[in-house]
C-alpha cells in the first residue's frame, strides 16, 4: 500500500489532476492491483473432485467456437501423431478474404467469415474438397477507428451452427441467423449490436462468437443497459437485454451450477454471471483490463471458472455458489501483475492444470498452470512458441503459431514439456489468430489469406 501510495504522489506531482483522473481509471487501479487469496475457498478447491480432463466433444462436429461444448477440446475420434516421421499432408487449400474468426465443421461443410472490400462474407465450403457451396455477403463500410490498420482486416467471430441455421457476428457489429435448409444460405434476420444497442465500437471490432443456449442466442454488445443481450433464435425478436458494462472481445459461455443454467460473460471490466430465463444478472466480479483487452473465454470446469487477460493482468479463479435463483461469484484467488495471463487465446482444461499462451513481457509462450492455484508449473517452457492458439486433442496439443506460420504437436502433460513436431511454412501472414479445428482426422486451418485442410487420418 505504501508503494502504491508513493507512486499516486508522483504521478499527481507531475501531471496534476489529469494524472489523478488517470490513477482513478479501472485499468490503471487493476494494473497495481495485489495478488490476493480467500484461504478457505483455497482449500475447499484443493479438497474439491475435479474432473482430470475436460471429456472430448459427442459431436461428429465442431459447430461453434472452442467446439460444442466451448472447452477448446476437440471431437472424439482419431488422427496420427507421427508429424515428424510423417508430416501432415495438404489436401486443399482456397483463398479468402481477411479475418481471424476460426471454422466450424458440421455435416461435411465448414463455415467461417471473411471481409473483402466493404462487404463481409459468410462462406460454406465443401470439406472434402474445398469447393464453394454457399456464401452471404452484406455492406459493412469503414471498421470503427481502425479503417486501413491490421486490426481492420475482418471478422474475428467463429459461425455457431444450430441445426439448419447458422448464427454469426461480423467484426462490424451485425449478428445475423442465416437459413441453410436448402443447402444455401438464405437470410432470415439481423441486428446490428452497434446502433440498436447504444454500443461504442471496440477498438479492434466487435469479436464475440454468439452463443446458443435452448431458444436463445446470445451475444455481448457492451452498449447502454446491454452489456448481454438474447435473441430469439428463430424470429430474432428481443428477448432480454442486460447491465451496462463495456464491450471486450471475449465471448459468453453456459454451464449448470447447481442445477441452475448460467452465462458467464466476461466484459470489458468485469465477469457477469447471467440467469438466461430473463437475463438477471446475479453476480459481477470487477476485472478491468489496459485497452478493455479482456479476450479469452471464460473456463469453467464443475463450479469454478477461470478467467486471464493480459496488459499486466494476470488471471483469476471463482468459485461460482448457487444461492435460491442465483449465482454468486466467490473469489479463490487473483493473481496479478506478471502472473499467468492469457493473451490472446483461452488455455484449455486437463489433468486438473490448464495450458495455455501467457501474454508476459519477454516470457511468455505457452505454459502449464496448476488450476487450483494459478501458480505455473516450475521448468515446464514452452517460450518458442510466442503468440499461438491452442487446441486439445487427446492427450496432445496443437498448436497454431501465430507469427511464424508453423502448426504444433505438444504432449499436453503437465509433468514435462515435450514437442513432439513441428510443420513448418503451414500459414502466411502474421496474424493468424484463429483457432484450429479437427474433424475426422482433418485439420482445418485459417491464415490471412487462406482456408485449408491437412490431412492427419491414421
Amino acid at each position: 500500500m505504501r508503494v502504491r501510495t508513493l507512486v499516486l504522489i508522483a504521478v499527481i506531482a507531475i501531471f496534476g489532476t489529469g494524472g489523478y483522473i488517470a490513477w482513478r481509471s479501472p485499468w490503471v487501479q487493476g494494473w497495481f492491483a495485489r495478488d490476493s487469496e480467500n484461504p478457505a475457498e483455497l482449500d475447499r478447491a484443493a479438497k474439491a473432485t475435479l474432473p482430470n480432463d475436460a471429456p472430448p466433444d459427442a459431436t461428429n462436429g465442431s459447430p461453434q467456437w472452442r467446439g460444442a461444448a466451448r472447452k477448446g477440446v476437440a471431437p472424439a475420434g482419431s488422427f496420427r501423431t507421427d508429424w515428424a516421421k510423417n508430416p501432415p499432408k495438404e489436401l486443399w487449400r482456397v483463398p479468402i478474404g481477411g479475418g481471424y474468426g476460426s471454422c466450424s465443421v458440421v455435416g461435411g461443410k465448414l463455415y467461417v467469415q471473411d471481409k473483402q472490400g466493404d462487404k463481409e462474407r459468410v462462406v460454406c465450403l465443401d470439406t472434402e474438397t474445398g469447393k464453394p457451396v454457399w456464401e452471404y455477403a452484406y455492406d459493412v463500410g469503414a471498421i470503427g477507428t481502425t479503417t486501413g490498420q491490421p486490426y481492420a482486416i475482418g471478422p474475428r467471430a467463429t459461425p455457431t451452427v444450430v441445426g439448419t441455421t447458422v448464427f454469426t457476428v461480423g467484426g462490424a457489429g451485425k449478428l445475423l441467423g442465416l437459413d441453410t435448409a436448402d443447402g444455401t444460405g438464405k437470410f432470415k434476420w439481423q441486428h446490428d449490436l452497434v446502433s440498436e444497442f447504444d454500443a461504442p465500437m471496440p477498438e479492434w471490432g466487435v469479436a464475440c462468437s454468439p452463443l446458443v443456449l435452448g431458444d436463445l442466442v446470445i451475444v455481448m454488445p457492451g452498449g447502454k443497459d446491454a452489456a448481454v443481450v438474447a435473441f430469439d433464435k428463430t424470429s430474432g425478436e428481443l428477448k432480454w437485454r442486460s447491465g451496462s458494462n463495456g464491450p471486450g472481445y471475449s465471448s459468453p459461455v453456459a454451464a449448470s451450477i447447481g442445477g441452475q443454467e448460467t452465462v458467464f460473460a466476461f466484459t470489458g471490466d468485469a465477469l457477469l454471471a447471467v440467469r438466461p430465463t430473463d437475463g438477471k444478472i446475479t453476480s459481477r466480479f470487477p476485472w478491468a483490463t489496459q485497452f478493455r483487452g479482456n479476450i479469452a473465454t471464460p473456463v469453467v470446469v464443475d463450479d469454478y471458472v477461470f478467467i486471464s487477460s493480459a496488459y499486466n493482468s494476470g488471471c483469476a479463479l471463482l468459485r461460482a455458489e448457487r444461492t435460491g435463483d442465483s449465482v454468486e461469484l466467490v473469489k479463490v484467488y487473483e493473481r496479478r501483475g506478471r502472473a499467468f495471463q492469457n493473451h490472446h487465446a483461452t488455455s484449455v482444461y486437463k489433468d486438473k492444470h490448464l495450458f495455455g499462451i501467457d501474454g508476459s513481457q519477454g516470457s511468455g509462450g505457452l505454459k502449464c498452470v496448476d488450476f487450483i492455484t494459478g501458480k505455473e508449473v516450475p521448468d515446464w517452457n514452452g517460450r518458442e512458441t510466442d503468440q499461438a492458439s491452442v487446441l486439445l486433442a487427446g492427450d496432445y496439443l496443437i498448436l497454431q503459431i501465430a507469427k511464424r506460420g508453423e502448426v504444433w504437436l505438444v504432449e499436453a502433460n503437465p509433468k514435462e514439456f515435450n514437442l513432439l513436431a513441428k510443420v513448418p511454412k503451414v500459414l502466411s501472414g502474421n496474424n493468424n489468430w484463429a483457432t484450429p479445428t479437427l474433424v475426422d482426422g482433418r485439420l482445418y486451418l485459417r491464415d490471412e489469406q487462406n482456408v485449408m485442410c491437412l490431412d492427419v487420418r491414421p
